[in-house]
């Protein structure tokens, strides 16, 4: 029998009241940010966050939508959003380091990958067993992904690839990456000669280099591959077809994509940032202000439509439209937040942990016109694959 909504809702809030604290709510959460702080540094967050995934799975909390065959829990999408909607009242760890496989690499398994690879990987993605990366981008290739140059060629029962992947996020934390290669590189059509491979990161040959962000961070990497013999089947999807396969993985991450803002966040950021000040007796801040919390107003309107797959009948290039929204979103509210506070978001003594964040917020920020592709990028996806304007 189908666990109800009521029945999960009351089993898993027993379950996370019994272990974590209820957050204050008048404390902002900075869990949901794209480039994430943590007091006790990085390892120790990607490593707090596989073991809370590994608490949830053991509950059987983990995975609601993914069918009962791959480790799921096969049920519904209110189960899941109740689950999230929970996890957001308490003091939990931050489970952003595991996103990538959770987020990315399981539903592209479950839509591109053979039975073998859905039994093989999932179950492991939830029970955080291992932890995955995502290897698209490269130097000469980031948001025109598909002039990449990482070469794969078969030889036998193994590919040989070489090349170089770059800002992908949490790979030297992870077991996997998703890879993509070109395989052939005499195609007619640069895009049909892609490959996504299923890479192994201890594989000899891997080569994984952390880098330091702007906020400090170290969850961005590069990774050089040299000669590393990946298995023939570990294709996910078909040889020379993985174009495909990486435009639904990053129509994923694009329609999902919030950068921390969502449910009043920014509202409240910049709120509290003017309250007690002169600058909401000046009408072009109150401007700005004012387009700061009906901008997020759409950010969830729109979300909600993406989760009802009613966005362009559900074209996956329409999540360029909430990646473009959102990013303009970070960096207006971050910017308007330091231009309220003035001095005091530019400087703070050194351990306090909430002075901090203002300068924290319009850093991490600059990424979020570029990650997942360029806001350039992203209006020509919605132009030519949504309104199907000329090249």
């Amino acid at each position: 029998m189908t666990e109800t909504v009521a029945d999960f809702r009351a089993r898993a809030e027993e379950f996370i009241a019994a272990r974590y604290p209820l957050r204050n709510p008048d404390v902002d959460d900075d869990r949901v940010d794209t480039i994430s702080r943590s007091r006790d540094g990085h390892h120790a967050m990607t490593e707090a966050a596989r073991n809370f995934q590994r608490e949830l799975f053991d509950a059987r909390l983990a995975g609601s939508r993914v069918p009962v065959e791959y480790g799921g829990l096969g049920l519904t999408r209110d189960h899941e959003a109740t689950l999230e909607e929970i996890l957001t009242r308490y003091d939990t760890p931050n489970r952003r380091p595991m996103g990538i496989g959770i987020g990315l690499a399981l539903p592209t398994i479950l839509s591109a990958g053979t039975e073998e690879q859905k039994q093989r990987y999932v179950p492991k993605i939830l029970s955080a067993e291992e932890s995955w990366c995502q290897l698209f981008s490269e130097p000469d290739a980031g948001s025109d992904l598909v002039s990449l140059r990482t070469k794969a060629q078969l030889d036998g029962e193994a590919w040989v690839v070489n090349g170089q992947k770059v800002w992908s996020s949490y790979a030297s934390d992870a077991e996997y990456g998703m890879l993509l290669v070109r395989s052939d590189p005499n195609s007619e059509k640069p895009h049909s000669g892609i490959t996504m491979l299923i890479l192994k990161m201890d594989l000899p040959g891997v080569s994984v280099r952390p880098l330091v962000d702007i906020t400090g961070g170290l969850h961005f990497n590069e990774v050089f591959l040299q000669d590393v013999l990946v298995s023939k089947d570990s294709v996910l999807g078909e040889p020379n077809k993985g174009w495909g396969v990486a435009n639904g993985t990053l129509g994923g991450e694009r329609s999902s994509y919030r950068g921390g803002s969502g449910s009043g966040r920014r509202k409240r950021q910049v709120l509290e940032a003017a309250i007690g000040t002169d600058v909401l007796r000046d009408p072009m801040m109150r401007q700005r202000i004012t387009s700061v919390i009906a901008d997020e107003w759409i950010v969830d309107l729109l979300g909600e439509r993406f989760s009802s797959g009613s966005v362009c009948d559900g074209n996956p290039a329409a999540g360029s439209l909430m990646k473009v929204l959102v990013g303009n979103l970070e960096q207006k509210s971050s910017e308007l937040v330091v231009d309220i506070l003035g001095l005091s978001a530019t400087a703070w003594l050194q351990h306090d942990w909430d002075a901090a964040g203002p300068n924290h917020q319009i850093n991490a920020s600059r990424q979020s016109m570029i990650a997942g592709g360029t806001h350039q990028i992203q209006r020509n996806l919605l132009g030519e694959r949504v309104l199907g304007l000329p090249r």
